[in-house]
């Protein structure tokens, strides 16, 4: 039997290959912004000229990611903020609504840090593969509820926005910063 994937849901990766030029530069801009006691702030990165470098590339990567899904619109940034995540904070599981694209870039992550993860936009009524334990649902790569992806600096990561994803209570000491943008239509 060869299996057929149907509705894959696609998230782009990209690693910067700037990264370790502009992270301290960027770091010293966004230590002076205003952050809530879990680490949000409302400053938008993507209209600001000092990220413009960044900005750019990012821009790069979601007309590949357009590309990659053949639409034929041209698509602009509309919405963006960063996070500077706290111990203990978290973003519960939530899209975005209203926005076609979404993405998230690590100015600073660490792989042991907490993970963005993704919920499987499919609803299986009954799993198959049935219960081991009470709170564990076993699947495998075909099944799978959620996927976690690991932090890295200058990593982006690019979805549809209606894409469900969140990230646990972050338990480590090491810096968690990202930059996240919504696109829609021009």
């Amino acid at each position: 039997m060869t299996p057929l994937v149907h509705f894959p849901q696609v998230v782009g990766v990209s690693d910067c290959p700037f990264i370790k030029q502009i992270q301290s530069d960027y770091k010293k801009i966004i230590s002076k912004y205003k952050y809530d006691e879990y680490g949000f702030c409302k400053e938008e990165p993507h209209s600001n000229k000092k990220f413009s470098k960044l900005n750019k590339w990012i821009d790069g990567e979601v007309k590949k990611f357009i590309k990659l899904h053949e639409y034929k619109d041209k698509f602009v940034c509309k919405d963006s903020w960063i996070y500077d995540y706290k111990i203990a904070s978290n973003q519960p599981y939530h899209n975005h609504p209203g926005y076609i694209i979404s993405m998230v870039f690590f100015l600073e992550g660490y792989e042991e840090d907490s993970g963005l993860i993704f919920t499987n936009p499919v609803s299986d009524m009954k799993n198959a593969l049935g219960e081991t334990t009470k709170n564990y649902v076993k699947t495998n790569m075909w099944t799978n509820r959620t996927i976690t992806h690991s932090p890295k600096s200058g990593r982006l990561f690019i979805w549809r926005s209606y894409l469900m994803h969140g990230v646990k209570n972050k338990v480590k000491k090491c810096k968690r910063i990202v930059f996240s943008y919504n696109y829609d239509k021009k």
